[in-house]
């Protein structure tokens, strides 16, 4: 029996940049890529302000390590924020001990993920837009000289603070990743994301699948120069996206939570052993570096 390739779990603006690669290519190859530009988009109501964190650890550990719905990633996505602030601290300490200047360093963020959309968010700012994750008390890095050496011994640094603490947590998660992916397959997840597209379709957007609609976000992003209109694209297809992947995500949410309520009851040990370590972790590495667990918020 074939071993059936499993989806694996990534960032969403990935997912987009993988979809507008694949269109690319068939174009490039004679195809026509799916997509015009959407004519009446849905829009956020009121005044959209940007999103925002909130600050805070829960009591409960499980949507933060076995999320399983989008709402539940905001916090998985502070778990990883916070592993990318620690890494980003170390670094900061290091090249100041070095007296060397900071190597170029994608900064902190807070991404989602394409099998697991935050809708709310989603709804209210697009699928590009990602969330900073930053220090309590941000400040800039003294200018020192020039050692590649040693910056890259400081880069090295910054890898093991970030991996030291995600062996905490990662060890386990990576065994639930593969569960959230299975849903996808699921019959009743299936039937439901055929509708995707007729509904995508009210909003003038033309697109066959969840992918065709990713690189049709990137299209418009890209090819719009001015920020403030790109930022409202993106919203407005953010939008539409989230309301035709609400009865999706209906279907697609409760059969995560069961095989979540599975899973946690055959991995009943490493997630008590978890729960005595991990919150005292990040409270120990929040007094050491200055930091603070928070959550990306609407």
């Amino acid at each position: 029996m074939k071993k059936r390739k499993q989806r694996r779990k990534k960032p969403i603006t990935d997912a987009i940049t993988g979809a507008v690669l694949a269109s690319a290519v068939l174009s490039a190859c004679g195809g026509a890529a799916s997509g015009r530009s959407p004519q009446s988009l849905p829009m956020p109501s009121g005044v959209v302000r940007p999103p925002s964190v909130q600050k805070g650890l829960p009591r409960d550990i499980t949507a933060m390590v076995l999320p399983a719905t989008g709402v539940d990633t905001r916090l998985t996505q502070g778990l990883d924020g916070f592993a990318q602030m620690v890494g980003h601290a170390r670094l900061t300490e290091c090249v100041e001990g070095e007296g060397v200047n900071p190597p170029e360093a994608a900064p902190p963020a807070y991404i989602g993920w394409s099998d697991l959309p935050d809708l709310g968010f989603i709804g209210r700012h697009g699928l590009t837009r990602s969330v900073p994750a930053t220090a309590d008390a941000e400040h800039p890095s003294p200018k020192g000289r020039k050692d590649p050496a040693a910056q890259q011994r400081c880069v090295a640094e910054a890898h093991a603070a970030i991996k030291a603490f995600k062996d905490l947590y990662a060890p386990l998660q990576s065994l639930w990743w593969p569960e959230v992916a299975a849903v996808r397959d699921d019959p009743r997840a299936r039937e439901a994301l055929r509708a995707l597209p007729g509904c995508l379709e009210q909003y003038g957007i033309d697109v066959d699948d969840e992918d065709g609609l990713f690189a049709l976000v990137d299209r418009t992003v890209q090819r719009t120069e001015d920020a403030d209109e790109a930022a409202r694209a993106d919203r407005g297809l953010g939008a539409a996206y989230a309301m035709c992947m609400a009865p999706v995500e209906a279907v697609r949410e409760p059969l995560r939570t069961s095989r979540r309520t599975a899973f946690q009851a055959s991995h009943r040990g490493e997630m008590l052993a978890l729960e005595r370590s991990l919150l005292p972790r990040i409270r120990e590495l929040e007094r050491r570096h200055g930091l603070s667990f928070a959550r990306p918020v609407p």
